[in-house]
């Protein structure tokens, strides 16, 4: 009996030293997030999760840290970063902190093989790289116009989207005088749909596109950003809801679902929000059209991916495992399909759908091509923007003055 019984105690006692071993050979890995509740790509993030877990959940584990908001998860990055703690991988859907953080940040070179080189365009991995270093890795790429309702157009009489800025302007009297109030606009979180705006408007001749493909520019005191912005003053003045002031893209987004405004600017991860009958009535995909922005200007750039910030060896490892997972084609093609948001490979699905494949045709006749303000600028120059479009909407400031408020932040770096 005694024997019986030291056996069973031994048995015990090794089976819970093999658990400990098993328990010690997982590798945690901490991930903050913002693909969460209402954000577009929040069901992408938990279906690529899972099937992460279901691959290597034996040997990492991954700990989410769930950010509402994408301005909250920057804001959380820099804090981080301050304490030099960035944590284990993460991406900020586009938004630039390379150039703040690249000396925290992994060099990825070294982990980049032929078969993961071929997961993005060169593009991509230009956008990404710094000094000869791959910072970030891409899974996705910028393709942006601009999305209108087509019901308010032909109730104004705009027969079709304007090709110039002259034209556009005249429209959005059109849209005015027909009761429409024409674009949804924010200042929040960088004012991203109204940034959008003002870069298109720069980026619509040879000099300007060049401009808006320059990383870093340092100053903002040029005639194409200073008329852009004299445009936008209007438009806010105009043409816009009054909570335009102060609000965040949510609420532009919002107000075109609500069919309060009749355009905003955004990309084809928008579109599967406009079959999304919590926010839109059943038959609102149907009255929305995407366009180019006058002059045949398109966003079509390389786009910020994933960023390591590991320190720890086998932490390292297992992020690297864990970034070139999300970044896989098929995680790219889950993107496609499930937000619309455009591959940083050249891959295409006819999963999706009609009007993101409209958007990316697009490109092929675009004129210009461009990058957006959040992958080049500077970061606290993108921050800056929120505290000065308030001014620049209600008249404080002039396009000159905040032109010059861009370019004195953007010269502290």
């Amino acid at each position: 009996m005694k024997k019986a019984l030291l056996f069973v105690l031994c048995f015990v006692m090794a089976l819970g030293a093999f658990a400990a071993v098993q328990a010690q050979d997982v590798v945690e890995i901490n991930v903050p997030t913002m693909r969460i509740g209402i954000n577009s790509s929040a069901e992408w993030f938990a279906e690529r999760s899972a099937a992460f877990n279901a691959e290597y959940g034996d040997r990492i584990k991954v700990n989410i840290e769930e950010i509402a908001g994408d301005q909250n998860l920057v804001d959380k990055i820099k804090v981080l970063y301050s304490a030099n703690s960035l944590p284990s991988a993460f991406d900020l859907g586009g938004y630039n902190v390379i150039d703040m953080m690249k000396d925290q940040l992994v060099d990825l070179t070294p982990y980049i093989d032929e078969e993961t080189r071929a997961n993005a365009s060169d593009i991509c991995w230009e956008v990404n790289t710094r000094d000869g270093k791959i910072l970030g890795m891409p899974f996705t790429r910028q393709v942006i116009g601009y999305f209108y309702n087509k019901e308010h157009f032909a109730a104004a009489g705009i027969e079709k989207p304007a090709e110039t800025w002259e034209e556009f302007f005249e429209d959005c009297e059109k849209l005015k005088a027909a009761g429409f109030t024409p674009l949804s606009m924010d200042t929040a979180d960088s004012g991203w749909v109204t940034s959008l705006m003002l870069g298109a408007m720069i980026g619509g001749t040879d000099e300007g596109e060049v401009w808006m493909n320059t990383a870093l520019p340092t100053d903002y005191n040029t005639e194409a950003f200073i008329d852009a912005a004299t445009k936008i003053q209007y438009m806010f003045q105009n043409y816009t809801t009054p909570d335009a002031i102060g609000g965040a893209y949510e609420h532009a987004a919002a107000n075109f679902f609500i069919e309060e405004t009749s355009m905003i600017a955004n990309g084809p991860w928008m579109v599967s929000d406009f079959y999304d009958t919590t926010m839109v009535d059943e038959d609102f995909a149907d009255k929305i059209g995407v366009a180019m922005y006058p002059g045949a200007v398109m966003y079509n750039s390389g786009k910020i991916g994933w960023q390591v910030g590991a320190k720890d060896p086998k932490e390292l490892e297992a992020a690297i495992t864990y970034v070139k997972f999300m970044t896989s084609v098929e995680s790219q093609l889950k993107m496609l399909e499930m937000t619309g948001d455009t591959p940083a490979a050249d891959v295409a699905s006819d999963n999706v759908y009609p009007l993101v494949n409209e958007t990316t045709a697009l490109t092929e006749n675009a004129k210009h091509s461009i990058n957006d303000f959040q992958s080049l600028w500077y970061a606290n120059v993108v921050d800056e923007i929120s505290v000065q479009y308030p001014l620049l909407a209600q008249g404080t400031i002039t396009p000159e003055e905040f032109a010059q408020a861009l370019t004195d932040t953007a010269q502290k770096n």
